[in-house]
């Protein structure tokens, strides 16, 4: 490990010198659309200038367009003026020399209180959806790439907010959010709701390895960690909604990127001069080879594999009120556990005995259709096709070193999805907004399993086939929305979330309020109260039993879960562009999933990140949770940023007893400090380095009751004491160094992320050794210190 660090800084610095040394002075031009953020509509007469250089500047012409010439190379920040509403100034923005930076910028109806213009509510990562007033922000591609070890991926990035912490696995982007399960976490694609985007994918969860989607093609995106608007659904805990940037529409560029995770290429560019463009993005890993060269990123004895392919195509008709877009995504991967060498097999411990294979797949393909139907109201269509494919096979070795099949699952998700919004302006003070998503699902989910009563005793012959389902079913959703503004510090919104599933007729009625006050031109008070219902994972419903020779699904008529959600939040936004945010909230949750016969081991549905309960459930289970989220940030701005974070919190299951324990994933506290600082030269290279704290509660675990568990001769959990203990506190550095350079032919950059930058083995749980009686605390899950090296080339 220490030669590798070795030879990764001499070979950083050796390329710095070298682009030292090349680097020119050179200017480009910056391009953008300016639209209403509410209507989308294009805005006309726009003032654009970058800031600290009033005389570059530009305004937007008939269709919201403008041109900015000679705009110097480097971080550049741009301020946007309108009459009638808030000015918009941007975070510092990178201009290259061979990229042509073509901004999107949504402009906010201006608030103006004693004549004096409210700016807190129009903060440089105020969500994108107007409609969101508590525990919602935006992010731009730029911050998924500069987070320290975000490596581009949006759960990596995420751990840097409030209320948010890491899976039970660092070499995973699960995120648990406010004490909830990654279960509850929805993805939305250009207004439809899509299948786990993410490589390596387990059964029924959110997150994966590493995500599908390219840097190159996120446009500006909301996040939400609780109060989402109504026009969400199945979501119990938060959201990622995303959306895809258009290309070029004047001039081809193009980007390779070569790093330890693979090799990437992006191209973009017209297809019809100012009318319309592609963007295409192109991605396979080189994990396998690293993996063949005794380089393991991932784990001991873990190779992994994968690709991706993301475009989007933009199209203008002779209309100029109609846009079209077609979008895609999909990635396949695999995944490959080795068993430990027969001399290092140790007894009792599973994973040394274990060769497991897992296979992930996801696609989506569609077409978005938006029609401005006036400067007060338009119409959007998104439709798309889409696939989910996740697969396993484990085999356990004896002591002779056969193999023995334990463990085969697959679960296939295909669906045609559409999904229909519509928006209205009735007045300054009344607006609604109205849609509606369908889901025809085609599925297939298997489950087998054998027994096996230890790692090194596998010769039982019972099989279980506790998974078996197919067939063609519907969901349905159906929002309303209604924004009131009774004056000019107070908006009101009102909705309510219809939600259906064919399979078993079972629904949910959400309704939703929201409310946000202006105290004055910088602070912001906020209020959501909503109910907040998500179906089970698709395959939960077909556990089977084998009953005198016929298969019965137990929980097929099982209902929604919810979650009741009360925030309140405080908002300050400084002249200096730092930001102030503390959100107070509680939830609680109902109809969670508990075993049907109690047997004592306390399962609650909610504390798993993935899977489905392979047994009778009854949704008779109960929770909540409750705590403060506290931010400071600093946004990009005169060459540096910070983001303190701190989130104090507890979260509880209730049995059907009403016995209440804590959850898997109260660990009490969560905390960071992410920081960036860039130096910039004079002849338009610049140098950034960057640093992040986790500094959380340890990761919970259930005792076992060592009499019992030797009489049985495996885990006998401790009576009434489920997740009750701690291991210690969990930390972790992660840094980010990186040279952006600028040639008259060639741009780009060299960086190099490493997460667990002190190799810092946190423990991420325990296991039980029935050869010993004992827990073994585990770490190989850790993430050990994972280094990785990228090359940026623009041209």
């Amino acid at each position: 490990m220490k030669i590798l660090i070795s030879r990764l800084a001499i070979f950083t610095l050796l390329l710095l010198q070298t682009s030292l040394c090349f680097s020119q002075e050179n200017t480009q031009k910056v391009q953008g659309l300016v639209t209403d953020k509410e209507s989308g509509i294009p805005l006309i007469g726009v003032t654009v200038v970058m800031v600290g250089s009033e005389s570059t500047g530009a305004i937007t012409d008939t269709q919201g367009v403008f041109y900015l010439e000679s705009v110097p190379v480097g971080r550049q920040q741009f301020r946007f003026s309108y009459v009638g509403y808030q000015d918009v100034v941007t975070e510092g923005i990178i201009i290259s020399s061979q990229r042509t930076e073509n901004l999107q910028i949504a402009l906010q109806k201006g608030i103006t209180i004693g004549n004096v213009e409210i700016i807190a509510d129009g903060n440089t990562n105020a969500p994108m959806n107007n409609l969101a007033t508590v525990s919602a922000r935006s992010f731009s591609v730029e911050e998924t790439e500069r987070m320290p070890a975000g490596v581009n991926d949006m759960g990596r990035m995420a751990l840097s907010y409030p209320g948010v912490q890491q899976g039970s696995n660092d070499t995973e982007n699960d995120i648990i959010v406010r004490g909830n399960s990654s279960i509850g976490i929805l993805w939305r694609l250009e207004g439809i709701d899509i299948p786990n985007p993410n490589h390596f994918a387990r059964p029924g969860t959110s997150g994966g390895g590493i995500t599908i989607f390219s840097a190159q093609l996120l446009s500006r995106s909301d996040f939400y960690t609780g109060g989402m608007p109504a026009e969400f659904g199945n979501a119990l805990s938060g959201a990622f909604d995303v959306h895809f940037r258009k290309g070029n529409n004047l001039e081809r560029q193009h980007r390779v990127k070569i790093g330890l995770l693979g090799l990437d290429f992006a191209t973009e560019g017209p297809m019809q001069k100012s009318k319309s463009s592609y963007l295409v993005n192109y991605r396979y890993s080189t994990l396998g080879l690293l993996n063949r060269f005794g380089f393991e990123l991932i784990g001991e004895r873990v190779s992994n594999n994968f690709q991706d392919l993301s475009f989007n195509l933009a199209f203008s008709g002779k209309d100029p009120k109609v846009k079209w877009t077609i979008f895609g995504i999909g990635g396949i991967s695999e995944e490959h556990y080795s068993p430990k060498p027969p001399e290092e097999r140790e007894l009792g411990v599973a994973n040394h005995w274990e060769d497991r294979f897992n296979d992930s797949s996801m696609g989506a393909i569609g077409v978005t259709y938006t029609k401005i139907l006036s400067d007060k109201s338009y119409l959007k269509n998104t439709t798309s096709l889409m696939s989910g494919l996740v697969a396993r096979s484990y085999d356990t070795l004896s002591l002779d070193n056969d193999p023995y099949r334990y463990n085969t699952e697959e679960y296939l998700d295909n669906r045609i999805s559409t999904a229909w919004t519509y928006w209205k302006e009735f007045s300054p003070q009344w607006k609604m907004k109205l849609g509606t998503i369908w889901h025809g699902i085609q599925y297939r989910f298997y489950k087998e399993t054998k027994e096996r009563n230890s790692s090194s005793n596998i010769d039982t012959p019972n099989i279980d086939i506790n998974l078996d389902g197919g067939g063609i079913g519907v969901t349905g959703q159906a929002y309303g929305l209604a924004q009131y503004v009774p004056h000019p510090k107070i908006n009101l919104n009102f909705g309510v979330h219809l939600m259906g599933l064919s399979i078993n007729n079972t629904g949910a009625i959400d309704p939703r309020f929201s409310a946000k006050y202006f105290l004055n031109e910088r602070n912001t008070l906020g209020l959501a109260i909503g109910k907040h219902s998500q179906m089970l994972p698709l395959a939960a419903y077909f556990y089977g039993q084998d009953i005198n020779g016929t298969f019965v699904t137990p929980n097929v008529e099982s209902p929604f879960m919810s979650a009741y959600h009360f925030i309140g939040s405080y908002t300050f936004v400084s002249k200096q562009f730092v930001k102030i945010n503390a959100e107070l909230y509680y939830q609680r949750l109902d109809k969670v999933p508990v075993r049907k016969d109690d047997i004592g081991d306390g399962y609650w549905m909610l504390n798993q990140q993935s899977g489905f309960p392979p047994f009778a459930i009854a949704s008779e289970g109960k929770g909540e949770n409750y705590g403060v989220d506290l931010a400071i940030e600093k946004f990009f701005s005169n060459k540096m940023y910070f983001l303190l974070t701190g989130s104090f919190f507890e979260s509880n299951s209730i049995n059907a007893s009403g016995e209440k324990y804590p959850t898997k994933y109260s660990t009490k506290w969560v905390s960071t400090i992410t920081l960036g600082r860039e130096i910039e030269f004079k002849k338009g290279g610049t140098l950034q380095f960057g640093a992040r704290l986790l500094y959380n509660g340890g990761y919970r675990y259930t005792p076992h009751d060592p009499s019992l568990s030797a009489q049985e001769q495996k885990f006998v959990p401790l009576a009434n004491s489920f997740w009750a203990s701690q291991v210690t506190p969990y930390s972790r550095i992660d840094s980010r160094i990186s040279y952006r350079f600028n040639k008259k032919r060639l741009s780009g950059s060299i960086s190099l992320d490493i997460q667990n930058l002190t190799n810092k083995k946190n423990l991420n749980g325990v296991s039980y050794n029935a050869e010993t009686n004992e827990l073994r605390f585990n770490n190989f899950d850790g993430g050990e210190f994972i280094p990785v090296l990228n090359f940026v080339f623009d041209f």
